[in-house]
């Protein structure tokens, strides 16, 4: 039996594809990031609680200097980290030695089970916005989030649900109410 040289060409490149498409090495596998960057939880022992509602509750740092106040239309320029009580961080904005702050639009924040991991969409939650709502620009802020305003509804298998018991502290810094 005789092989043509196209007949050689194609078995040696199939053969080739063969032998890369074994690498282990997956394209689309995005590592999990770093928080030994991400800053100590704040303190929030001294401060005095502010109810927002059952389930939130803040704690201000920091007052803000800005002339106007979040309202659920506006999109903001914050730093923010999510951890448990326990210590687990969740989200960071600072992870990975990230100084960049990110933008959120407060009215999209809803609970959604189907987020990417390592997204801000991961800090989502009901107890977040209302959170949020108030701030002023420059205001330095803990969210201190029930369960049952934080991953409580998530269900079994979505990104998250593995916190849906977990009191969720938020760390949040407001540099800008966007226009």
């Amino acid at each position: 039996m005789k092989f043509s040289s196209f007949k050689i060409s194609i078995i040696l490149a199939v053969s080739l594809f063969a032998i890369i498409s074994c690498d282990t090495n997956d394209p689309f596998n995005i590592p999990p990031p770093d928080f030994s960057t991400v800053p100590d939880a704040y303190d929030y022992e001294d401060l005095e609680p502010i109810d927002i509602e059952e389930g939130i509750t803040a704690y201000i740092h920091e007052e803000g200097d800005g002339v106007g106040t979040v309202t659920i239309r506006d999109d903001l320029l914050l730093f923010i980290t999510l951890r448990t009580l326990d210590g687990d961080i969740i989200y960071s904005t600072y992870n990975d030695a990230s100084v960049e702050p990110t933008t959120v639009r407060v009215g999209n924040i809803q609970l959604n089970p189907s987020v990417f991991n390592y997204s801000i969409q991961l800090t989502y939650t009901y107890g977040m916005r209302q959170g949020l709502i108030g701030m002023e620009e420059g205001e330095r802020r803990t969210l201190i989030v029930q369960p049952e305003q934080g991953f409580a509804d998530l269900p079994d298998g979505a990104a998250n649900s593995e916190y849906k018991e977990s009191v969720l502290q938020y760390d949040v810094i407001v540099l800008d109410i966007l226009d």
